[in-house]
């Protein structure tokens, strides 16, 4: 785009939903060249956009609602090759380390993915309508949802609620660890030293190890379950 003037007022819904492509594909390059996704403002989005920042806010309320935005197709994007990655796997066994295998390195392959998650609950969600955070939260119930029947698919002896509990827990585990795992300049070289190795956090090869965990406790519990015998018997 040679200049703003290109983006006059959209009329048609074709021309509203290419502009708001537009934003999204400018947000998500933006966002893979900044260092800090929390500096993503509005006004540095629409000069890359070339629009006028009036215009930016005929489609978007605020950055945290660009934000939340990609941050859905993060989760559709992973969702597919989450899926795509348990299928290679299908026919092996040791089907607990397989998933936690691919819930981690299909995680860690998308990075944005990771960083946005990392800053919903302090960031993302702290100045959006409510009308926007209702429909946000939908799409996390079903990807919640999808991503447990999936498992379940993979793994039929886990019921799709076990592994909902599953993913619910794993979401907390993420946001935690890929900012202790990307510290900061400062904390980076801090951490470096052979005494703070301890403090060190490798984000795919510890949330794999921690989804394992919480997988093997969950599948070890339903297991239990089942072996009590029954009441009425």
């Amino acid at each position: 785009m040679s200049d703003s003037s290109q983006f006059s007022r959209a009329r048609s819904p074709q021309q509203k939903e290419e502009r708001r492509r537009h934003l999204l594909d400018s947000a998500r390059s933006l966002l893979l060249e900044i260092a800090d996704l929390r500096d993503l403002g509005i006004n540095e989005l629409a000069r890359h956009a070339q629009m006028t920042k009036s215009n930016v806010y005929r489609y978007f309320e605020s950055s945290e609602a660009i934000l939340l935005e990609v941050l859905v197709e993060e989760f559709a994007q992973w969702r597919a090759a989450l899926e795509a990655g348990l299928a290679r796997g299908r026919k092996s066994g040791a089907a607990i380390e397989r998933i936690a295998k691919v819930f981690a390195e299909t995680a860690a392959a998308r990075p944005l993915l990771c960083g946005l998650i990392s800053i919903v609950p302090s960031i993302l969600e702290r100045n959006i309508s409510p009308e926007r955070m209702l429909e946000f939260k939908r799409t996390l119930l079903s990807v919640r949802r999808e991503s447990a029947l999936g498992f379940h698919a993979f793994m039929p002896s886990i019921p799709a609620a076990v592994f909902e509990t599953f993913v619910h827990h794993a979401m907390p585990m993420l946001i935690g660890l890929w900012p202790l795992s990307h510290p900061g300049e400062i904390a980076a070289k801090v951490v470096a030293a052979s005494e703070m190795a301890p403090l060190r956090y490798d984000f795919r090869r510890d949330f794999e190890a921690g989804l394992l965990m919480l997988l093997r406790g969950l599948s070890c519990e339903t297991l239990s379950v089942r072996a009590m015998p029954s009441l009425t018997g």
